[in-house]
């Protein structure tokens, strides 16, 4: 597959550069927040799986989904397993 078109190929040369800034952009805003839960993990105890998680949950607002599905996923275990919470051993 050839580019024959000057034109082409100069739009295409400039879509691939500016996906490529935003991809740098991106790569740079991912090591910020992976430092930003790092720092306090370290700072407050807690493990940074709980804190990103707890990022993320705020981010996107999905709290209520996650306590729902918290639920659901507690249901479906006592009914597979035939233990309750609170009849479970360690």
């Amino acid at each position: 597959m050839v580019v024959s078109n000057p034109a082409d190929r100069t739009k295409i040369l400039n879509a691939i550069k500016e996906w490529s800034n935003s991809a740098t952009r991106t790569e740079a805003e991912k090591d910020l927040q992976k430092n930003i839960i790092a720092d306090l993990s370290d700072e407050v105890d807690i493990d940074k799986k709980y804190l990103s998680k707890l990022a993320v949950m705020y981010h996107k607002q999905t709290y209520a989904q996650f306590q729902t599905e918290v639920e659901e996923i507690e249901e479906l275990y006592e009914s597979v397993t035939g233990q309750s919470q609170s009849t479970q051993v360690p």
